[in-house]
């Protein structure tokens, strides 16, 4: 399942602008991912409060099966 994500509850998501690293619960990205019906190519994103920009996973299996990486769009 990749990086231990079938026994972590979280999953760890960097701000593409400034860096900053924080862990978001499996739950409520999983409950993102159901809810978004938008393009399956792009993961659950949420916006950092701290300077405003868009977190990205540094990885996360998707409910649709797909996987995403934050060293592919690096």
């Amino acid at each position: 399942m990749g990086l231990n994500q079938s026994r972590k509850q979280s999953v760890s998501y960097v701000c593409l602008t400034c860096h900053e690293k924080e862990e978001i619960r499996l739950s409520v990205v999983r409950d993102f991912d159901l809810m978004d019906d938008g393009d399956p190519t792009t993961p659950p994103m949420f916006s950092w409060e701290q300077c405003g920009g868009e977190m990205y996973p540094e990885y996360y299996k998707g409910v649709h099966g797909m996987e995403y990486k934050l060293s592919d769009i690096l």
